[in-house]
Order: structure tokens, then sequence, then C-alpha cells
């Protein structure tokens, strides 16, 4: 079994319960300390167990409180607890997974990480650079893993402020930290400050991979990562949807970009080709079409957003079905009322502009009902 590096207060078997609360159907169980740790704190997730039996969904720190949120009510005391060990290890395999890429974009590039976010799928660090190349990040997790694979012991200092200057910090310490100060050592390759969850040697980590990165916040660029198991499932599932592509696509994995290129543009031509038969087919019922009353046709949404453009409805009112929607189109009528009254009579959702509009029906309409709307709305005998 893997011993993870915990600060000495989660290591506790029992929780000093003060009092219960009931909100909106929900249990709250309050602590002045507790071994479970917070969701949120430094960014990490929280823990999850059972205190005297019933699971523990969330928890979180509020006015100097640990809060647990449970699956029913308990009563106050000290209860035993149950932390479930599998989430810490994976709690702490990203962490220091984190912890490790951070120190290799700043070994790499002399980029400083701006805020950490660990979520139950992936984690995320802010990086403070308004761009990144790819190559960036490549170099970056390469070094990454290097230091994963050569397997350096994680030293957990416990210290204070005075004693951490003796140590080259990734980033300083806020003028705020006071008192006991917990440092987490990876070789000389990182030190930084950290209450959260870690392993004992890189090598326990498994692997980090960068599954993204986009610019946030105008002037940071987020990073995508995960670590260890997840960084496993991450690679089986994407492994799985690119066989289950080849097969589909007839095609062997490595030729896939180019199989998928040429029936992008194969698609693209045939849309193309589609709008101008819809184009030229519109043209065509346009010319045969009533220029009176409620003119009502059923066709492609292509034909009928062409037909409502081009076509002659000075003194009527086309509405058109697509099998989805009703696309509405007149240049004598505000069709805003006409899909107002539809709503009104049998709901759905719907809106446009006075000449054009569409209308998201619940059903489809029947031609009479559609009928009998037009008259109510224009006043038409």
């Amino acid at each position: 079994m893997i011993e993870l590096l915990i600060h000495k207060r989660y290591f506790e078997s029992t929780v000093e319960i003060t009092r219960i609360e009931e909100k909106d159907g929900k249990f709250y169980a309050y602590a002045n300390a507790s071994p479970f740790y917070p969701d949120g704190k430094g960014g990490q997730l929280g823990d999850r167990g059972k205190i005297a039996g019933v699971d523990v969904f969330h928890v979180f720190e509020k006015d100097n409180e640990i809060v647990h949120q449970i699956a029913g009510t308990i009563t106050p005391g000290i209860h035993e607890v149950i932390v479930d060990q599998k989430r810490r290890k994976d709690i702490a395999q990203q962490h220091t997974g984190q912890h490790i890429l951070s120190a290799a974009f700043l070994e790499v590039a002399d980029i400083e990480t701006v805020s950490f976010h660990m979520g139950e799928e992936y984690s995320t660090i802010d990086l403070d650079v308004p761009f990144l190349e790819s190559e960036v990040i490549s170099e970056a997790e390469e070094l990454a893993n290097r230091v994963t694979q050569s397997c350096y012991t994680i030293e957990e200092i416990i210290t204070d402020i005075e004693g951490s200057k003796n140590y080259n910090l990734r980033k300083p310490l806020s003028d705020k930290v006071t008192g006991e100060v917990r440092l987490i050592k990876i070789d000389n390759f990182d030190v930084s400050a950290c209450g959260g969850f870690h392993l004992n040697n890189t090598g326990e980590v498994g692997l980090i991979k960068v599954i993204d990165a986009e610019k946030v916040k105008g002037n940071l660029t987020r990073i995508y990562a995960v670590a260890g198991k997840r960084a496993l499932k991450y690679f089986q599932k994407y492994n799985s949807v690119l066989k289950k592509l080849s097969k589909m696509l007839t095609s062997s994995v490595g030729e896939l970009e180019l199989r998928v290129e040429k029936l992008l543009n194969q698609s693209r031509d045939q849309a193309l080709l589609l709008s101008k038969i819809s184009q030229e087919y519109a043209t065509v019922l346009s010319q045969n079409l009533s220029n009176k009353g409620l003119v009502y046709l059923e066709g492609y949404t292509e034909v009928g957003n062409f037909l409502a453009k081009i076509g002659n409805f000075e003194d009527s009112i086309l509405v058109f079905y697509d099998n989805s929607k009703y696309i509405i189109a007149s240049k004598k009528y505000d069709v805003r009322n006409f899909v107002s009254k539809l709503i009104e009579k049998f709901g759905g959702k719907g809106g446009g502009k006075s000449e054009f509009a569409n209308y998201q029906p619940t059903k489809k309409l029947k031609f009479e009902e559609l009928e009998e709307v037009y008259h109510e709305v224009y006043n038409r005998d």
C-alpha cells in the first residue's frame, strides 16, 4: 500500500460533531476539526467516506468550522470515520503531478503558475502567459514525465516563516501566512508550500498528460492535465474511440486524419450542391405560388429558407414546415404577431423579425389550426 504525505490532522479516525443542521432536505454535520479534507482548499478535491456509517457527499469550510454534507442525520458527539483511501491516492497523484508540471513550465519557459484547480475528471493550471506554443507544452510535459520516471523522493517539511527562507520556493509565501508552514520538496526539482495530499515518490505518479490548453481571462493560459490512473483511463478511452472510428471509416489509425479530411471536403461539396439545388427548387416553387392569403408548404429547411427570401409574399403569408419547425415569412404582415398567437394557443417557442420568424411547436399543427390563427391575427374573412 502506498503511504501518502498527509498532514497529521487527516490521520484521525474519529470526528467530534458539534451540531447537525437540516436544510432543504439535506443534512449537515458541523465540527471544529475533521480528518476530512475540505473541497476546494488549495485547489484540491475534498475527501469522501463515512461518519458513523453515513455517507459523506461534500466537505467545506464555513466560519472556522468544517461542514460535512451527509446522507442522513446522526447525533452530535464523537463518531468513527472511514475515509476513502483510493480517492486520496488519486488526489495525491493529481496534486503531485500538478507540482511537477508547474515546476516544469517554470524550468522550460520561465512561466509561473497563477492558480490550480482539481476536478473529478481533470485538473487545470492557469499559467501567467497569454499564449503558449505547442512545442513549449510538449517540452514541459516531457520534462515532467522524466522527473516522474526518475522516482525522486518527495519530502514533507514542517517549518515556519523563517525556516522557509532556507528553501528556494517556487512561489513566495504570502505576507498573511503565520505559524506552521508545510513544504513539499521534490528532490532538487521543486519546493512549494502546500497543505494538500502528496505521494512519497515521483514514480508513484505514473504518468502526466496535458490534454488541452486554452486562453482565459485575457492574459492567462489554462492547461488541462491528468495524472496516474486518470491518464491511463484517458488513453484507454481515446484508444477505444480511435479504434471504433478506424473500423467505421475502414482506415488505419495512422490514416484517419487524411480520411476524415477527405470526408469533410466531400460533405462540404455536397452541402454546396444541396444549397444550389434548394435555391433553384425554391425559385421554381415561388413562380407558382398564390400571392393571396395563407400559403402553406412542407419540405426541406433549405428550401423553406430560400423561399422565404425570394418569394413574392406582398399580400400573403408563407408558413413552411420542415418537420421540426415552422418558417414564417411575409412582406405585408408582421409575422411576429402570428408566432405570438401560435405560442399562446398551442405552446412551443419562437421569434424573429417582422418579415421572417421561426416557430418551434410542441407537435405538428393541422392546416385548419394555422388558418384559424391567420384569420384571428389579421382579421381576414
